[in-house]
């Protein structure tokens, strides 16, 4: 991928069994199944089975991976097993910007498009480690804020985010198949003058 560093493309997350790499489009396939897979045991006991499948099909399939790898400012990078099996990743959009309705300045910010780990590695430090190879991307970048949608709902993944300096700054509308819900909009700066 353009602007990528190749030294940084691998790394062991020191004892923890798994490795955090940068995504290729080979990855697409496996990248199709993990975050469908992820995504239902997430929400899906608390959303309508239809909903679910409708959002599924059109945000996880091998296409849609394959666009995503390959989308200007787009970095994915995926944890595995020694297997080589995914156990999480992390989606990072360089230059996305804050939605309106955020209350902060324009600024140069990225996006955490998507942030999932398998439950068994949920308490494991495999989220902790995502959201530092996060960091390290943007940083790289330069960036200024970087911000990520979050469902209102979702407790644990809006504690998790506060806990690694992200405040709410707004809301924005998820449509997930035809149940219209609100994200609570979280952003971190990265620089004193964001």
């Amino acid at each position: 991928m353009p602007g990528t560093d190749s030294s940084r493309d691998e790394s062991r997350a020191a004892g923890a069994g798994f490795f955090i790499r940068l995504a290729t489009i080979d990855d697409a396939p496996a990248l199709a199944a993990a975050g469908s897979a992820f995504f239902r045991d997430t929400f899906g006991p608390a959303n309508r089975p239809e909903d679910m499948e409708a959002y599924l099909a059109r945000a996880f399939s091998e296409s849609r991976q394959r666009a995503e790898l390959t989308e200007p400012g787009a970095r994915v990078l995926v944890a595995t097993e020694s297997d080589g099996q995914i156990v999480g990743y992390v989606h990072v959009r360089l230059g996305a910007a804050l939605p309106a309705a955020a209350s902060m300045p324009p600024c140069r910010s990225a996006e955490i498009a998507r942030l999932y780990a398998d439950r068994r590695w949920h308490g494991r430090g495999l989220g902790a480690a995502l959201m530092d190879a996060a960091l390290e991307t943007v940083a790289g970048w330069r960036a200024e804020v970087l911000w990520l949608g979050v469902w209102e709902q979702n407790a644990r993944a809006i504690a998790f985010y506060a806990k690694h300096g992200f405040v709410d700054v707004g809301e924005q509308e998820f449509s997930l198949g035809s149940d219209r819900q609100r994200d609570r909009v979280m952003a971190r700066r990265l620089t004193r003058n964001a």
